[in-house]
């Protein structure tokens, strides 16, 4: 440029004076003087770019090793951790109890937010163990809590070792509570640490399913395949054994519901099973004794009688197993008790053909083992009959009531001239000297 040009030669012409020669040959110096003010001002510009330099050179560098500590408080520890290892400062963490803080975030940093520290240095943070597990709580009766109110208390309190449980019950309305239980069973639930472990259970009501399963038809077939279904759809299987005249034993009769009918999971499913022909028990009061004792029937009878006075001679008083009930082929069959009348009892006339030995037994398989109760008095009388020969009776050749008494004589046998013929009547004024009263089941 013009400027540079006009500079270039005032330096020529300075020069040129500086190094001019006299006339006499001697050579003359001239010296400049702004040169050592522009010397010192150049020195002063190259001094303040160094120092320029410097100061721009250690910034770059503080920025380079040191870096702007975030605000963790409240924060999770693992965000501190990433952060540390991304810049590369240590973590430093110290943990306490915080009821306000969950686990893992940070309570509390040594070196404020937003202020710089050297990488390769360490932070130390303070982080929440989340609340005291030693602390003691006062539990609530969850017995008179709904389960929204339960869940509250136990998110309200951090009891984070409270398991509350769900469950569908048939019994209890929905959201009632069921029971509690501690892992510990020794546990003092008045003395309960946050630490403990103790199960609340709730329940949802009865669990309502959709009617999707299709019922299939299983008569005819086995008990198992029926069985099996029913478990494979999760229904209550239920089993009836019935008696069939033309279904095999342990195959399916009939059912409930039928085919095609829809059910629900848990629904009832009933099946009837055959448990073969059945062994019915007779009616014996349309039989007479005679007809009952020759009665063929797989069932086991004994036809017995005994004295009744309000029942005729012959006709059907009882029978121990009712008429018409059924048994299978397993089944442990009884032995049907049968009875029938004797009528009203009669006493028979054993005088001089029973002596008083035979009198107990008589009396029991006559009287006492059909029914009839004969208590009978001995006495003893002088008479040429052998020697305890029936010879007198009070009552006999008459009907008698079920329970009555009677006096017997019996033969001491001193006289002489034994009786051909049995005396019409006891002598009135037959002589007694003593006199047993005895039961005719002796």
């Amino acid at each position: 440029s013009k400027s540079n040009g006009r500079r270039e030669a005032k330096d020529e012409e300075q020069a040129s004076n500086k190094q001019s020669v006299s006339r006499f040959g001697q050579e003359e110096t001239e010296f400049d003087p702004t040169y050592k003010k522009r010397k010192r001002k150049k020195i002063f510009i190259i001094a303040a770019l160094s120092l320029l330099l410097a100061v721009v050179i250690g910034i770059v560098y503080y920025q380079m090793t040191h870096v702007t500590v975030p605000d963790f408080k409240a924060s999770n520890l693992s965000d501190a951790r990433t952060w540390g290892n991304e810049e590369g400062v240590t973590l430093k963490v110290e943990q306490v109890y915080d009821f306000a803080l969950d686990t893992n975030q940070i309570i509390d940093q040594d070196v404020a937010a937003d202020k710089k520290i050297k990488k390769g240095a360490t932070l130390t943070v303070t982080a929440s163990l989340g609340p005291d597990p030693e602390e003691h709580l006062t539990l609530p009766d969850f017995a008179e809590m709904e389960t929204a109110a339960a869940k509250q208390w136990i998110e309200d309190n951090k009891a984070e070792n409270i398991s509350l449980i769900e469950q569908f019950d048939d019994t209890v309305k929905a959201d009632a509570f069921i029971k509690q239980e501690a892992n510990n069973k020794e546990l003092d639930l008045t003395a309960y640490r946050r630490k403990d472990r103790l199960s609340v259970y709730y329940s949802k009501g009865k669990e309502v399913f959709e009617k999707n399963i299709e019922v299939t038809d299983f008569t005819g077939k086995t008990k198992a395949e029926a069985a099996e279904w029913a478990k494979k759809n999760e229904l209550t299987y239920k089993e009836e054994a019935v008696f069939s005249d033309n279904v095999a034993v342990d195959l399916v009769v009939s059912q409930e519901p039928v085919k095609g009918s829809k059910l629900a999971k848990k629904d009832t499913f009933l099946v009837k099973v055959s448990k073969g022909e059945a062994m019915t028990v007779p009616d014996f009061s349309q039989y007479t004794i005679e007809e009952a004792q020759g009665l063929e029937s797989k069932i086991p009878a004994q036809v017995s009688t005994i004295y009744a006075t309000n029942v005729s001679y012959g006709s059907f008083i009882s029978q121990s197993v009712e008429a018409g009930k059924e048994y299978g082929e397993g089944d442990n069959l009884p032995t049907v008790q049968v009875v029938y009348s004797l009528g009203q009892p009669y006493l028979k006339d054993i005088r001089l053909q029973a002596t008083e030995g035979d009198l107990p037994k008589l009396f029991f398989d006559e009287y006492k083992s059909k029914g009839a109760y004969i208590y009978y008095d001995i006495y003893y009388v002088d008479s040429a009959e052998p020697k305890g020969t029936v010879v007198e009776m009070s009552r006999y050749g008459e009907f008698i009531p079920l329970e009555t008494w009677i006096t017997i004589g019996i033969s001491r046998g001193n006289l002489q001239g034994a009786a051909t013929t049995v005396p019409e009547e006891t002598p009135a004024d037959a002589a007694v000297e003593e006199t047993d009263t005895v039961d005719s089941g002796e």
